[in-house]
């Protein structure tokens, strides 16, 4: 599985964790500690969107606001 991610990654660019779930037809919780073993790895980069709504630190974590891409 680790190795769809860096495929998926290598294919299309940078992509948020819900893209990366939809694609490779995972759920998202499983898929987190995977993309956190491939960023310690130094496989790819976590890039999280700064919340423009002021929320309480919560939409920081979204699925749809936190981002991977390959480290080169």
């Amino acid at each position: 599985m680790l190795g769809s991610i860096v495929k998926l990654l290598n294919e299309r660019g940078a992509l948020s964790v819900q893209e990366i779930a939809l694609a490779l037809e995972i759920d998202s919780s499983a898929l987190h500690p995977m993309l956190e073993m491939l960023e310690r790895k130094g496989k790819v980069l976590k890039v999280e969107l700064p919340c423009k709504t002021g929320c309480a630190g919560g939409c920081t974590k979204a699925d749809s606001m936190t981002y991977y891409k390959l480290a080169h």
